[in-house]
C-alpha cells in the first residue's frame, strides 16, 4: 500500500509538470522538403505532443497521403499504396545557454500500404539547433530512406520574424541529399505568413524546389515528380 501510494504521489507529480498539445490541420497541399506527399491534393492531419519540464518530449502525426505515380511513369498501376502515415516521435530539448535551445529526435515514419513497391517505413533522426523563436538549424538522418535501402541527409535553415502581435512572416531553405536514392539532391525552401488568434492558426506560404541530377539517366526507382513553384493554404486547430 506504501508502495502504491508513492507512485501514485510520483504520477501526480511528474504530470503536474507536464503539458499536452494538439492540433489538427487542413492543407491544400501536403508538402514534404520537395515533393508532395499528397500528389497536389488536399490532406487532412493530426499531432498530439506531450512536453515535460525535464526537456523530455514526445507525441504521434498522422496525415492523409496519396503519393501518386510520377508523371514519366504513369502507365504503372502499384497495388495497396498507402493512404495513412503515422509518424510516433521521442525528443530531448535543452538550453544551451539563455536564447540557444538544442534538441535531439527520433521519428519512425508508418505508412498502412506501399510507397510505389516498397514498404516504406523507415527511421529518421533529427538534431535541432534554435536562437529564440527567430531561428533554426536542422540535420537529419535516414539509413533505409522510404524502405529502400539506401541513406538521406537533410538539412533546413528556418528564420521567423514577428510582423505584429498575430502575424509572423517565415521561411525555409533545405537541402535534400538523396543522392544514393534517386542519383540527385534536391534545394527547396518556402516563404510564408501565419496568423494567430487564440486557437486557430492560419497559413499562406510559397513553395519551390529544383533538384541537382549526378548521372544523365532518370532514377529507375520511382519517386513523386520534384515540387513545382506553388502556393498552399493551411488552417489548423489547436488546444
Amino acid at each position: 500500500m506504501k508502495m502504491l501510494c508513492v507512485a501514485v504521489l510520483f504520477c501526480q507529480t511528474y504530470w503536474a509538470y507536464a503539458e499536452i498539445h494538439g492540433t489538427v490541420t487542413g492543407t491544400t497541399d501536403y508538402i514534404w522538403r520537395m515533393y508532395s506527399k499528397s500528389n497536389q491534393d488536399p490532406a487532412i492531419q493530426g499531432n498530439l505532443d506531450y512536453q515535460h519540464s525535464s526537456g523530455f518530449y514526445g507525441g504521434a502525426s498522422v496525415s492523409s497521403v496519396n503519393f501518386g505515380p510520377s508523371d514519366a511513369r504513369k502507365e504503372f498501376h502499384f497495388q495497396n499504396q498507402a493512404r495513412a502515415e503515422i509518424a510516433p516521435y521521442l525528443g530531448w530539448s535543452f538550453n544551451l545557454a539563455d536564447d540557444w535551445r538544442f534538441d535531439t529526435q527520433y521519428s519512425r515514419y508508418f505508412y498502412d500500404g506501399k510507397i510505389y513497391e516498397f514498404s516504406g517505413d523507415y527511421n529518421e533522426f533529427y538534431m535541432f539547433l534554435h536562437y529564440k523563436d527567430l531561428f533554426s538549424a536542422q540535420a537529419s538522418f535516414t539509413d533505409d530512406f522510404y524502405g529502400m535501402g539506401d541513406i538521406a541527409f537533410n538539412y533546413e535553415l528556418t528564420g521567423r520574424y514577428p510582423v505584429t502581435n498575430i502575424l509572423e512572416f517565415s521561411g525555409t531553405f533545405g537541402y535534400a541529399q538523396t543522392r544514393p536514392v534517386f542519383l540527385a539532391d534536391y534545394p527547396y525552401w518556402n516563404l510564408g505568413l501565419t496568423g494567430r488568434y487564440k486557437f486557430i492558426a492560419l497559413d499562406l506560404r510559397y513553395y519551390d524546389a529544383s533538384e541537382i541530377y549526378y548521372q544523365q539517366q532518370q532514377p529507375s526507382i520511382d519517386h513523386p515528380d520534384t515540387l513545382k513553384a506553388t502556393l498552399v493554404f493551411s488552417i489548423s486547430v489547436g488546444f
